[in-house]
C-alpha cells in the first residue's frame, strides 16, 4: 500500500512472488493480481495537509485514526478478491516530515492498527534504518527497479516529487529525487479550475513564460550531486511561492513549468548516466517512466523533445497502466517481503548509506480478523 506525496489517494496491490532460497534469495517471478486506488474523502486530504503543523499530540492522534483508515480501506480490498489469500502486509504510510541530514523521517499510518484491522502481519516504516546509517532513506524505487523491472537501464518516477535512478555498471543503483513534479502541476491546475491536468492539455495550451525558470534553476538543490532527496516542506515552501507568485497567466507558468521539468529531468538522466560511467553524449537507454506523471502526454512529449533536441539516445517508455500506477504498491510489497526474509531492502548507491539496510518495523496481529 502507498500513499503519495499528491495526496490523490491510497494505492493498494495484491502481489505474487516466486522466490528461490535453495541457494541464494533469487527473485524467480511475480506479478500484480488486483489494484486500486482508493481515493481520500475530502476531510482526510484536509488532515493530512494539515500534518506538518499539527501540535505532537493531534499528530500522534492523526497517525492512529490514519492506520486504522488504512486498515479498513484494506481489508476492504481484500473482501474484494477472495480468491486472492494474502500472507503480508506492506504500507509506505504518509510521508510528513523527511530530514536525513538530522537524521529522522516519518511516515505516519500506525502499523500496528493495520494489522489489528487486517488480522494479517504488516510492516511498515521502510526508511529509518537507512536513515539511522547515514542514508537519504529514499528514494526505495530502485528496489524495485532492480528486481521487477532489470530489463530498463533507467527509471523515473513522476509522482508529486520526481526521483531518477540509472543501473552503473556494476549493477548498482545511481539515485535521487530531481524536483517538484505533480504537487506542483496539479496546484497550478486547481488555479485553472480542475483538480489536475488530465493528459497535459492544460499546459500544452500555455506559452512559454521566460521569467519563470530562473529562479528554480537558482535553486541551491538542484545543483547537488547525486543520491539526493527532498522533503514535501520544500516544495510547499520554496517551489510553490516562486510559481504562485509568478507575473504569468497560470496556464503560462504550468506550461513553462513543465518544459523546464522536462529538461531538467533529461539533463539530470545523462548526469546520471555519466556518473554510472557512461560517456554522457551516449548514454543510449531506455527510462521506463511510472507514476501519475506518466499519465501526462504534454510532460512526456517534453522528455522526448528534449532527448531529440540533445541527441541523447534516451527513449522514454510509458508501460501499460497498471505498472504506471502501481509500481510504488509492487515496490512496497518487494520490501515488505524482504524485511520478512531479513534481507537488504534499501540500496546503498540509491541512498548515500555506508551499506544496504534491512528496514521496516513488523506488527503481529493479537488475532485473526474472521471474514463476515
Amino acid at each position: 500500500m502507498m500513499s503519495g506525496s499528491s495526496l490523490d489517494g491510497l494505492d493498494l496491490a495484491i502481489c505474487r512472488f516466486r522466490v528461490n532460497t535453495e541457494v541464494e534469495w533469487t527473485l524467480e517471478d511475480w506479478e500484480i493480481l488486483a489494484s486500486s486506488t482508493d481515493p481520500y474523502p475530502p476531510q482526510w486530504r484536509a488532515r493530512l495537509r494539515t500534518a506538518p503543523v499539527l501540535p505532537g499530540r493531534e499528530l500522534w492522534r492523526l497517525h492512529a485514526d490514519l492506520g486504522t483508515w488504512i486498515g479498513r480501506r484494506a481489508a476492504a480490498f481484500l473482501a474484494d478478491h477472495p480468491q486472492y489469500p494474502v500472507d503480508l502486509v506492506g504500507s509506505h504510510g504518509h510521508t510528513v516530515f523527511h530530514d536525513p541530514d538530522l537524521k529522522f523521517t516519518t511516515q505516519i499510518g500506525d502499523g500496528a492498527a493495520i494489522a489489528a484491522e487486517m488480522g494479517l502481519p504488516v510492516v511498515t516504516e521502510l526508511r529509518g534504518a537507512d536513515v539511522a546509517e547515514g542514508g537519504q532513506g529514499a528514494p526505495l524505487a530502485p528496489l524495485a527497479d532492480k528486481y521487477l523491472f532489470s530489463a530498463y537501464g533507467a527509471f523515473l518516477n513522476l509522482g508529486g516529487i520526481v526521483n531518477l535512478s540509472v543501473r552503473q555498471s556494476d549493477g548498482t543503483y545511481l539515485a535521487g529525487d530531481v524536483s517538484a513534479c505533480c504537487q506542483v502541476m496539479d496546484r497550478l491546475a486547481q488555479k485553472l479550475g480542475h483538480d489536475y491536468d488530465a493528459g497535459g492539455h492544460l499546459a500544452a495550451g500555455g506559452k512559454l513564460a521566460p521569467a519563470v525558470t530562473p529562479p528554480l534553476d537558482a535553486l541551491d538543490y538542484h545543483a547537488l550531486p547525486y543520491p539526493k532527496s527532498l522533503d514535501n516542506g520544500w516544495v510547499t515552501e520554496t517551489v510553490w511561492p516562486l510559481l504562485k507568485n509568478a507575473d504569468a497567466e497560470p496556464r503560462d507558468v504550468l506550461h513553462t513549468f513543465v518544459r523546464w521539468l522536462a529538461g531538467k529531468i533529461h539533463d539530470d538522466l545523462l548526469g546520471a548516466g555519466a556518473g554510472a560511467g557512461h560517456s554522457r553524449d551516449a548514454v543510449q537507454t531506455e527510462v521506463l517512466c511510472t507514476g501519475g506523471g506518466a499519465h501526462n502526454d504534454f510532460l512526456i512529449s517534453c522528455l522526448r523533445e528534449a532527448a531529440t533536441k540533445a541527441e541523447s539516445g534516451l527513449r522514454f517508455v510509458v508501460p501499460e497502466s497498471t505498472a504506471v500506477e502501481f509500481k510504488e504498491a509492487a515496490l512496497i510489497a518487494l520490501a515488505a517481503l524482504l524485511r520478512s526474509a531479513g534481507r537488504p531492502n534499501a540500496l546503498a548507491s540509491a541512498t548515500g548509506a555506508p551499506f544496504d539496510t534491512v528496514n521496516g518495523a513488523l506488527f503481529l496481529p493479537t488475532k485473526p480478523v474472521v471474514a463476515g
